[in-house]
């Protein structure tokens, strides 16, 4: 008991001295200045030109890194306050070194990996990517995570830097492409298809462009048109849907009826008429 009661009137002794206080005052002015440095690059980027999609993804990535910076400046003030000799610890910096690199080679090789990531822009934050072969768009990016949101599922992946070695970053273009008959006049599918345009254009909300590309291929399918569209990368599953809607009302309108239907956003197969 006296040897509870000798420890209990230590800690009590410490938490009311002003090492204690100093440690907490410290770490408070971490937390404050890594609040101040968020705040700044915020506002910093924001006059910096950039579209939202590389602010989002550049704040995540210093802010990530200095996070990490300030916290180990604060831990080792609060070990040199309280009496722990830093200089021997730098001093045996090789062998520390080793310690704290097998225990954080992960975390490092998280953040080497989002510095390369940044800096060949393999994706931003708003970037639809095909992960693992499921269509995702980027939702959060820091120096260690990704976090890819599923377009069909719209479950999140929250995956470590050093894990994305290759990926496959979707253009702000695709195709939707019809196979009709030969023997189907030319004309006929023309004003389908640019009667189909025309509402696009007035009709779907965040398409960009819509443009038809006429006769695209020939072969024993028949022969394949195409429409080429342009839009935000991470709108593009609605936009197809909405398309796709006038397009179904517009060759029923017009009495055409296509062979098959291919998309080069989603990579369908073609689906071949039943004889």
């Amino acid at each position: 008991m006296d040897t509870l009661g000798k420890d209990y009137s230590k800690l009590m002794a410490y938490l009311q001295s002003g090492t204690f206080l100093g440690s907490i005052v410290i770490l408070s002015v971490a937390l404050i200045m890594l609040r101040f440095i968020k705040q700044y690059l915020i506002k910093k980027v924001a006059y910096s030109g950039k579209d939202e999609q590389h602010k989002n993804t550049f704040i995540g990535m210093i802010f990530g890194v200095l996070q990490y910076i300030v916290m180990i400046c604060a831990v080792v003030l609060i070990l040199h306050l309280n009496g722990v000799n830093v200089a021997s610890i730098l001093a045996g910096l090789g062998i520390m070194a080793t310690i704290i690199g097998l225990a954080l080679q992960d975390t490092l090789k998280d953040i080497i990996a989002g510095i390369s990531i940044y800096n060949n822009n393999f994706y931003k934050v708003g970037d639809m990517v095909r992960w693992n072969g499921e269509m995702c768009d980027v939702s959060y990016f820091s120096a260690r995570v990704t976090k890819f949101r599923s377009v069909t599922t719209n479950s999140t992946y929250t995956v470590n830097n050093s894990v994305v070695t290759s990926i496959e970053k979707i253009k702000d273009q695709f195709f939707l492409s019809y196979n009709f008959e030969f023997e189907t006049p030319k004309e006929k599918i023309d004003k389908a298809m640019e009667r189909i345009c025309e509402r696009a254009r007035e009709e779907v909300k965040y398409l960009k462009k819509i443009s038809y590309a006429g006769i695209v291929a020939i072969d024993e399918e028949g022969v394949r048109y195409s429409l080429m569209l342009n839009c935000p990368a991470h709108k593009a599953g609605l936009i197809r849907i909405q398309v796709t809607q006038i397009v179904y009302e517009e060759l029923k309108a017009h009495k055409l009826r296509p062979l098959f239907f291919m998309d080069s956003l989603f990579d369908e197969k073609p689906k071949k008429k039943k004889q």
